[in-house]
């Protein structure tokens, strides 16, 4: 730590030397040339001069942050005291956190897979936060049934990997990075009961890969058979109204079919006419149309705080984030 600290003020040092020589310089350069003007283009000397007294200007404001700069670290404790001790204002010592809303974007699930999209969601819903107080959006440009259905899954699947999160505190948070850690997961790990829950768990998680990962065939058979059944439906009216003229194939366009029998109010496997991609606009896109530039600005600021650490699956990642608040 010492030796750390002593190659950090060295370089520190170094690097104020190496500005005080430029700024020398730099300060001797603009000195030659304002005493040095050149009378046959005295406009052209002149606006040069000038210009390069404004760089000049510029580049030392850019420095000076530099000359002192501020390392901050987060400290959950200072976190913990001011929002779930015990004080006059709060005497049952109920956590006091403010809400948070998680943002989470995706476009398409062809080139962002659900179960990585799904494991962000599970990541983000296990951190350690007051459950009351955390909410998570999917924001969806794409409009697909794909992520729609992955993340009922991933909600479902919230129930079991949630609360395994919370009762033995496992690290990292994503299920996906923790089944595939290389050390040992047992270690440490005190509560007699956890082998039987990870085991009980990985079992679960394994089925929920197969599940997500089944759902595009899924979800292509039976939108298939509804077309056919539709197809029959539509012949058979044809014919109840037209018994003596032949019976000419019906032109269905061919729909994609939620799980309850009903269409996809978004994007279709094929395209059609209010079914496309890029008509349904994403929550990102509505708070954009309804918002304040403000609340915009705030809600991509989190996102930037927040999304970034809850895909490594840290545990604190939400109460990381609200120290820099």
């Amino acid at each position: 730590m010492l030796t750390n600290a002593l190659c950090i003020l060295l370089h520190l040092f170094l690097y104020r030397l190496l500005i005080l020589i430029r700024i020398v310089i730099l300060a001797l350069f603009l000195e030659w040339r304002v005493r040095h003007p050149n009378n046959d283009a005295i406009w052209l000397w002149g606006m040069s001069v000038v210009c390069e007294i404004w760089f000049a200007f510029s580049w030392l404001l850019d420095q000076l942050p530099k000359l002192c700069p501020i390392n901050r670290a987060t400290d959950l404790n200072v976190l913990k005291d001011k929002f779930e001790t015990p004080s006059l204002s709060n005497p049952t010592g109920k956590s006091d956190l403010p809400g948070i809303d998680v943002f989470v974007s995706t476009a398409d699930p062809e080139k962002e897979p659900p179960l990585v999209t799904a494991n962000t969601i599970l990541s983000i819903l296990a951190a350690d936060y007051p459950v009351e107080k955390l909410s998570c959006y999917v924001s969806d440009d794409g409009g697909a049934l794909l992520t729609f259905e992955a993340m009922a899954e991933a909600a479902s699947f919230a129930n079991i990997w949630v609360p395994f999160c919370r009762k033995h505190g496992v690290e990292p948070r994503n299920p996906e990075s923790y089944f595939n850690l290389k050390r040992d997961p047992y270690k440490n790990k005190v509560k007699p009961d956890f082998v039987k829950d990870r085991r009980r768990v990985k079992r679960e998680y394994d089925e929920f890969k197969v599940r997500i990962n089944s759902l595009p065939d899924s979800i292509r058979r039976r939108s298939d058979a509804y077309h056919a059944r539709e197809e029959i439906k539509a012949m058979k009216l044809q014919k109840q109204h037209k018994d003596d003229e032949p019976v000419e194939s019906v032109k269905i366009a061919k729909a994609t079919w939620m799980a309850d029998g009903t269409h996809w109010p978004g994007t279709w496997l094929n395209s059609a006419p209010e079914h496309s991609r890029g008509d349904h606009a994403g929550i990102i896109q509505v708070l954009v149309w309804l918002q304040t530039v403000h609340v915009i600005v705030q809600a991509v600021w989190m996102i930037t705080l927040i999304f970034k650490p809850c895909v490594g699956g840290s545990g604190n990642c939400v109460r990381f984030s609200y120290c820099y608040c």
